[in-house]
């Protein structure tokens, strides 16, 4: 069985993994103070970063109707086309996907299977799913079994763990609440956020950065056993003091086993949202870039 992989540029992947990986990646939106910006990597991370520090508004939009369909269109030809996207819990982006699959199945009677399977996760949570769901197409598995083996994976073995030294973007995106913005800055009260049932959600607060990285590493291992394989991913924006100290401190870590660090720019999507001063890990295991 032919099976083709499609994902969103929420996935964090770069355009040589997907390539690598023989992965489709569909651009969605990212607007800047009323600039309308295709997330399809023509914009270095930096020079990204750059816009989004300068503005005064960003946000996010999902990719046209016109561009998922021809994403399928494109592949019509394989028997089954398994399409892995941002979590239907964060983004409104399933939806559209099923909606437009559903068009495109209606007008043509020779179309091929096409699984929309949910990440329940964002960045590179959903780009693992992607490379690991290629993995199972190489191993010769079906799709029945590829899915499940993903939902697994998952919900067992992938995990995100991000904080923020910066409420600002949130904050003027209408996330947070004034007072609670100008307290934290005041305190510098740091929230750490992680994947939980399909949301983003706060699952600890720490005071000052140190304690704060400290506390992830603490979570981090806690989630793990300590001879479990590990592949981390250490997310970075511009270089920096803080994301210095954050990843040597993982570098030393003894437990988990971890079996590689690879550092990966935090995407477009992510920082619209969160401002660049950013810092995170997703973790996986049993997992290489293989």
């Amino acid at each position: 069985m032919s099976i083709k992989i499609i994902t969103d540029s929420t996935s964090n992947l770069t355009f040589e993994q997907a390539a690598k990986f023989d992965i489709d990646i569909i651009p969605a939106f990212v607007i800047i103070d009323d600039e309308e910006i295709l997330d399809d990597g023509s914009i270095p991370p930096l020079e990204f970063y750059d816009k989004i520090d300068k503005s005064k508004r960003s946000m996010t939009s999902l990719s046209s109707p016109q561009s998922i369909w021809d994403a399928i269109d494109k592949n019509k030809d394989y028997e089954n086309i398994l399409m892995i996207h941002v979590g239907n819990k964060l983004s409104g982006y399933i939806g559209a996907v099923t909606s437009v699959v559903k068009q495109y199945q209606n007008k043509n009677d020779k179309s091929p299977e096409i699984t929309i399977y949910d990440s329940n996760g964002v960045s590179l949570l959903v780009g693992y799913l992607a490379i690991r769901a290629k993995q199972l197409i190489d191993e010769g598995l079906g799709i029945k079994k590829i899915i499940k083996k993903l939902d697994s994976f998952r919900d067992n073995d992938l995990k995100v763990y991000v904080t923020v030294s910066s409420l600002k973007k949130i904050f003027e995106g209408g996330r947070i609440k004034r007072t609670k913005y100008m307290l934290a800055e005041f305190l510098n009260a740091l929230p750490i956020l992680s994947i939980d049932d399909g949301l983003l959600k706060p699952i600890g607060k720490e005071f000052g950065f140190d304690r704060t990285i400290r506390k992830i590493i603490e979570l981090f291992q806690n989630h793990y056993k300590r001879k479990d394989e590990v592949h981390v991913s250490f997310g970075i924006t511009r270089p920096n003091k803080k994301s210095d100290i954050f990843r040597k401190m993982i570098e030393k870590l003894e437990s988990p086993n971890i079996t590689e660090i690879h550092d990966f720019y935090i995407g477009n999507i992510i920082t619209c949202h969160t401002g660049t001063e950013v810092y995170g890990i997703v973790t996986a295991r049993n997992f290489k870039l293989n």
